[in-house]
């Protein structure tokens, strides 16, 4: 091909000897073609470097064949696992994912001021004429669904619960809380602090309120304890705070709503070599992100959080919204447990971390 001008559909036919029609069934309905021929018409597309005007197929059909997946942040494990399994379940069905990233931040928690383009990528994906769009909301989504509807109709809202006219997908974050505080029970401790940030999103209420449960189930003394933040210094900064509280001999436990708080506590506990763990301090974090990596001075016990079956649920849901007769669903999904040291001491983690199943496990 010379200069700037693109080759064509026409172009293809011309040089492979057969119709507009057999190009386009190649491209669209290979099946319906002569294998012979198809063979020189895909030589043909390849010689000349064709690609499809894909904007002017969906123009002419109103709508792409692409699924948008909206997320808070692809930082986040979680969501990462959410869009491999809305990708790979999207393209078994013949379809495209198209992930949009709104880098949703917590900037002060008090006052509380975030940042996020959830809003922007919803008026892009229902501009696009998507064929669905998969929205992992951090707040109340109904103001931007209804602005959206006469646009998009099947829509998805995943990891936010709030009745509308939508399916959700959603994991069960009292579920977290509380067995990670039933887990550290049935090891023998009974005074537990769990470790948060106020407030600020679904997920986190929720795993508190989760904690609390779980405490009042099991007879234990639970303190709540909030921080400025959900990274590793914010956990670094409890565990100093309640060592220099702990009575001597007292076993405490350290649940972090986030993985980063429960190492950040580890990382104090290795300056304190006569403390030993788990026997006098067991910690273990809620949202599965650390992979338990070998490296590890200590193996962090984690919740395991259900990502990939999460993303595989959207998109039957968003392909069943678009049906006749479909009838909205509300799937709550379990998470899981991965063990470690921190809870179990390292020879009691080798044996006991496959006998406990990972919600989160992707194949």
């Amino acid at each position: 091909m010379t200069g700037d001008k693109l080759p064509t559909m026409q172009a293809v036919a011309e040089k492979a000897g057969v119709s507009l029609a057999t190009v386009s069934n190649v491209m669209n309905q290979p099946s319906r073609v002569a294998p012979a021929t198809r063979d020189r018409v895909r030589a043909a597309i390849e010689s000349l470097g064709y690609i499809r005007n894909a904007a002017a197929r969906d123009l002419k059909r109103s709508r792409s064949d692409g699924i948008g997946l909206i997320v808070p942040d692809i930082l986040n494990r979680l969501f990462v696992d959410m869009a491999r399994g809305a990708q790979i379940t999207a393209g078994q069905r013949g379809l495209s994912l198209l992930l949009a990233n709104a880098v949703y931040a917590f900037e002060s928690f008090d006052p509380l001021v975030v940042t996020d383009q959830q809003d922007q990528f919803l008026d892009f994906f229902a501009e696009e004429r998507t064929s669905g769009i998969l929205y992992a909301a951090m707040s109340d989504p109904t103001d931007g669904i209804n602005r959206i509807r006469g646009h998009v109709r099947p829509i998805v809202v995943i990891n936010y619960d709030q009745p509308g006219d939508w399916c959700s997908v959603l994991m069960d974050n009292r579920q977290a809380g509380r067995i990670a505080v039933e887990h550290l029970a049935g090891i023998g401790v009974r005074r537990v602090f769990y470790v948060s940030p106020p407030d600020a999103a679904q997920p986190i209420a929720d795993r508190r309120r989760g904690a609390a449960e779980g405490a009042a189930g099991q007879g234990l003394e639970l303190t709540e304890v909030t921080t400025d933040g959900l990274e590793f210094e914010h956990g670094s900064a409890a565990m100093a705070e309640l060592l220099a509280g702990r009575a001597e001999g007292e076993r405490i436990g350290f649940v972090g709503m986030t993985d980063a708080l429960a190492l950040g506590a580890l990382g104090v506990l290795r300056e304190h070599p006569e403390l030993r763990i788990p026997e006098d301090v067991a910690v273990i974090g809620l949202d599965g992100t650390h992979d338990g990596a070998r490296s590890d001075w200590v193996s962090l016990t984690s919740i395991t959080l259900p990502g990939y079956r999460m993303g595989e649920e959207a998109i039957r849901l968003v392909l069943d919204e678009a049906q006749p007769g479909h009838r909205h669903e509300r799937v709550i999904l379990p998470v899981g447990m991965r063990l470690g040291a921190s809870t179990l001491g390292s020879a009691a983690a080798a044996g006991g971390a496959a006998a406990v199943g990972a919600a989160g496990t992707t194949p």
